[in-house]
């Protein structure tokens, strides 16, 4: 009886550890994680007014060095030190390459 309880512990364990596994190495998607940008920004990043910039075709590096200053305060933001805190570095690089990619010719939502 406790050897049937004991396998079944480890197989318990080893099916708890292959979940987390998968699930830390799945891949970001920065189109889910740009959701949370729509609002402000429009979909895609499209949105052109005066108040917020279009983050469509913005390049990678700059998108990723403005969410982290955001994120770190030394960037001014009336809203966006607080939005970029709720953001990883995997899923700020994530949203970056997405944005890269889209054209900034897009729906004005």
């Amino acid at each position: 009886m406790n050897r049937k309880l004991l396998l079944h512990s480890v197989v318990l364990a080893g099916s708890l550890c292959a979940v987390g596994t998968a699930t830390a190495e799945s891949r970001i998607s920065g189109e889910m994680m740009a959701n949370a940008c729509a609002p402000c920004h429009g979909t895609y990043g499209h949105l052109e007014n005066e108040y917020m910039p279009p983050l469509a075709g913005m390049p990678e590096q700059d998108f990723i060095e403005g969410m982290k200053a955001f994120r770190e305060g030394t960037r001014p933001a009336t809203i966006m030190d607080r939005v970029a805190r709720a953001f990883s570095d995997e899923e700020i690089e994530a949203m970056a390459e997405f944005y890269a990619q889209q054209t900034d010719g897009g729906d004005n939502e």
